[in-house]
């Protein structure tokens, strides 16, 4: 008898360890698990009406007055200006303040909380933020000291919230990648360009451990119509240089859903070709990839809303040579939303989606929303699919619903 004592001993406290063991590893949970809050941005825009497009408060709000009826929002602003306009806005909306908190931080004068807030993995007890640095969207054209102030938000709530943090040594932002509960996808080009030190492999290994995930797939075939500025020919607008929240999304842990332009769509401009041909070479690849059991996923086609019916075409004259130094004077500019649906937000009971069709455009647009808001039913059938029809304000700086948010997970 004395002899088994030792050895229940023993496989005591291996069972017990390896139950410490799961209990404390830290997960990035995938975006239709529960949420305790969601994070929304509420810029500065004062300058932003001086240029192409116009400020997009109203699909801010169009974004919190949705988001309240389902989940706690958590609005940050960077001043006393900007909260008295958000303040009006919401007073004249009606908007119940009851599941509304505003956070003032000075540095947040720009938007796009989900690159510059918290990623938070949990091991169900705690929070734990995975702090990657940042480099400026791949040294973006336009960024300034303002967008590297920013980078420290996510630091400063961390502190103030209580989050444990783990450092993580590569640039990154929330926006560049998308997950389910244990695969990760990203662009090469994404990786490659703020990380330009490191390889594929090193870059692979440092994801896979920072957001606690199993499997990295990378995309080849980079989409040029979230590319920093200068697209292709005389095309210009803004963009994050190849965020994959743009462009691929899971709906579950074995479905990806990729927008595929109809082909004849594509010889409208040379943007509307790069970008259907590299959506075929993708969804070819993507049909070749598995999940971490080794299964196929269920690769799902959405529909691609057509930007041609939303750019802005101008003579370029001598004055704005320099901000479109790919081009000749005398040259027609075409400046471009990133429109989309894949930029959509998954939420405690709702999804909110981008609606793209107005009165004069073509009908197919309308039909192209409607079949986006169907394919989400189909996947979420127990919550509202909500289209949000201010969202192209969004897309003509470079961001979208989902760039504008962050969610937070619950906690058990």
């Amino acid at each position: 008898m004395k002899f088994f004592i030792p050895v229940l001993l023993l496989i005591f406290l291996s069972c017990n360890s390896n139950t410490e063991e799961k209990t404390t590893k830290f997960t990035l949970p995938p975006e239709w698990e529960s949420q305790e809050y969601v994070w929304v941005d509420f810029p500065d825009e004062r300058n932003w009406g001086q240029g192409i497009g116009e400020p997009d408060y109203p699909a801010r709000i169009e974004i919190i007055e949705n988001l309240v009826k389902y989940v706690p929002v958590n609005v940050i602003l960077d001043s006393d200006y900007t909260r008295n306009i958000l303040d009006s806005m919401l007073t004249e909306a009606n908007i119940d303040w009851s599941n509304l908190r505003v956070y003032q931080n000075p540095k947040a004068a720009g938007s796009a909380i989900r690159d510059y807030g918290p990623i938070l993995l949990t091991n169900g007890e705690k929070y734990q933020m995975a702090d990657f640095g940042f480099d400026g969207f791949g040294d973006a054209i336009f960024v300034d000291s303002s967008y590297y102030a920013r980078a420290e938000i996510d630091n400063q709530l961390a502190d103030s919230l209580g989050y444990l943090v783990k450092p993580v040594d590569l640039n990154s932002e929330g926006g560049g990648f998308i997950s389910s509960s244990k695969v990760l996808i990203l662009f090469e080009e994404f990786a490659k360009i703020r990380n330009p030190d490191l390889s594929l492999e090193q870059i692979e290994e440092k994801y896979l451990d920072a957001l606690g995930l199993e499997k990295l797939i990378w995309i080849k075939e980079p989409m040029l119509l979230d590319k920093n500025w200068h697209k292709i020919d005389n095309i210009y607008g803004q963009g994050a240089n190849y965020h994959m929240d743009a462009y691929l999304r899971f709906v579950n842990d074995s479905t990806i859903l990729i927008p595929i332009l109809e082909p004849e769509l594509k010889d409208k401009n040379a943007l509307l070709r790069a970008e259907y041909e590299a959506s075929i070479k993708n969804l070819e690849q993507l049909k070749s990839e598995t999940n971490v059991d080794g299964k196929p996923f269920n690769i799902v086609e959405i529909p691609y809303p057509d930007f041609s019916l939303h750019q802005y075409q101008f003579p370029l004259f001598e004055n704005f040579q320099s901000a479109f130094s790919e081009s000749e004077i005398g040259d027609t500019i075409t400046y471009v939303p990133i429109t989309g649906y894949s930029n959509f937000l998954i939420t405690n009971g709702a999804v909110l989606v981008s609606e793209y069709w107005k009165e004069g455009l073509p009908e197919s647009e309308k039909v192209k929303d409607e079949k986006m808001k169907e394919i989400l039913k189909t996947y979420f059938p127990d919550r509202e699919i909500i289209g949000i029809k201010n969202a192209l304000m969004l897309n003509w700086y470079g961001g979208g619903i989902h760039c504008q948010t962050m969610q937070i997970p619950k906690l058990n």
